[in-house]
């Protein structure tokens, strides 16, 4: 293969997004081969589909990482190197099958809508890896909140596993969105553009009270800085690695695994997964019934054979 494309090694992973797709962000030396004038029109192409800004940031990424790496124009890439830059991603790199998957939906989205020739043909994916979600024990929770002695923060990480929220729908919520009265929360525009409810719980539902009286809330429920902005996504993943590190848990955890715990508990203590659903925002409840594989509600009913020895 190309040694121009093994010829670096791959950055720290970072996060695309709070459901932890990942991809390598590369430090290299190697010329930028996607011209401005192609990134802006995919930008604007995506941007006229509505499509979050982090689809928008991954599909310039992919498309300009598929070009560096190849060091080709988008007019000199045939079928045969976009199946080359694939398998170096997978073998030298160890991109997640998901990773892939979107790596080919943004190289298909250029050439077909942007670029105007659609040479990339749909092929056999990469077989999705079927990984199931870490999830905290309710002690763990309690560590995690006991960590956090700034109010701002700890209710952060209290909507987040108390009402099953994305980071980047905790961070954006507004005065507005939370009803103490009927003890529910309002996403606007979620995942998928959906509004959705869910709710709020009696104790957060006192602890946003008491929140209110330390600080005086007229927009953003966690302004960032500047305060006419709300926090940003990274800076709740820090302040949950933070309380993280204190509780002394080792598990490999993001602030989604919050998420994942807050779904996995309702379902061992008996709600009904279509209200889970519901209050996950999930538009298949095939995406929901994962958190059956972790929830212990019946797997705490039989007892091992050793203990019968």
């Amino acid at each position: 293969m190309n040694s121009i494309l093994l010829s670096q090694k791959p950055a720290k992973a970072d996060l695309l997004g709070e459901e932890a797709l990942e991809f390598h962000h590369f430090e290299d030396t190697l010329p930028e081969m996607l011209s401005d004038y192609w990134v802006k029109k995919l930008i604007d192409e995506v941007r006229a589909r509505k499509y979050s800004l982090k689809t928008q940031k991954a599909y310039v990424y992919f498309n300009r990482l598929l070009c560096r790496r190849l060091q080709k124009k988008p007019e000199e890439i045939t079928p045969e190197y976009v199946t080359q830059f694939l398998a170096i991603m997978e073998k030298e790199h160890d991109y997640s099958a998901a990773s892939l998957n979107l790596a080919i939906n943004a190289i298909k989205f250029f050439f077909r809508y942007v670029y105007k020739n659609n040479i990339i043909r749909e092929s056999k994916r990469p077989q999705q890896d079927r990984r199931l979600p870490v999830v905290l024990s309710a002690k763990e929770i309690i560590r995690i909140l006991n960590c956090e002695i700034n109010p701002k923060h700890r209710l952060l990480l209290m909507l987040v596993y108390s009402s099953g929220l994305r980071v980047s729908e905790v961070v954006s919520l507004k005065k507005e969105h939370i009803d103490l009265e009927r003890q529910s929360i309002y996403i606007k525009l979620g995942k998928g553009r959906k509004d959705r409810y869910t709710m709020l719980s009696e104790k957060a539902a006192q602890y946003v009270k008491d929140y209110y009286k330390y600080l005086e809330i007229k927009d953003w429920i966690f302004p960032g800085q500047p305060s006419s902005k709300h926090l940003t996504v990274r800076s709740a993943q820090k302040i949950f690695d933070k309380a993280i590190r204190h509780s002394g848990i080792q598990k490999k955890i993001t602030i989604h695994s919050l998420r994942h715990t807050f779904a996995t508990h309702l379902l061992e203590n008996g709600t009904d997964i279509r209200y889970i659903q519901s209050l996950l925002g999930h538009s298949s409840i095939r995406t929901t019934e994962r958190y059956t594989h972790v929830a212990k509600h019946n797997l705490l009913r039989i007892k091992s054979p050793l203990d019968n020895l």
